[in-house]
């Protein structure tokens, strides 16, 4: 009778576990981020930086964490600061940040939603700065990285 129990139990709760529950719908499509940072931005001036989070054609309400990394390139981005952005709706998550100093700064997004962490980078001006400016700070930290200091988002140039 003993042998007939530990041929059956295992087999009823295989069958029991398999069935029980309907599994939870998961896409494969992977999490889309894309994010929207303003053009013109002034030293002191408070800004929106958000993002729109979306999975195919479904908004992403749902995301575990979103938060923006930003950093003054010049400076490098081990002076970062992380700030947690704030679901509006629609697949909207924003943050009200204002940059201190002219230059030329990087904006990540770091997006955790639906087992996905997704990690774009964008570029932005801060202040009148001409365009010869702005190439001198990017070639000073394309030299960096080569030099091994960097901490940068290799390959995510925008």
């Amino acid at each position: 009778m003993k042998k007939l129990l530990l041929v059956v139990v295992p087999l009823l709760l295989m069958v029991v576990g398999c069935t029980s529950a309907p599994e939870e719908k998961t896409s494969m499509e992977i999490v889309e981020v894309e994010m929207g940072i303003p053009e013109n931005v002034t030293e002191q001036e408070e800004v929106v930086v958000k993002t729109l989070v979306t999975q195919g054609e479904e908004k992403v309400e749902d995301a575990k964490e979103v938060q923006f990394e930003i950093w003054n390139v010049e400076k490098g981005k081990e002076n970062s600061v992380l700030l947690d952005a704030e679901h509006v709706g629609d697949g909207v998550y924003e943050v009200k940040h204002s940059f201190e100093d002219k230059g030329v700064y990087r904006v990540q997004s770091h997006v955790t939603a639906r087992d996905m962490h997704v990690m774009p980078t964008k570029q932005m001006v801060v202040g009148d700065m001409s365009q010869e400016q702005i190439d001198v700070i990017l070639e000073q930290e394309k030299e960096e990285e080569h030099d091994g200091e960097g901490h940068g988002d290799h390959g995510h140039h925008h």
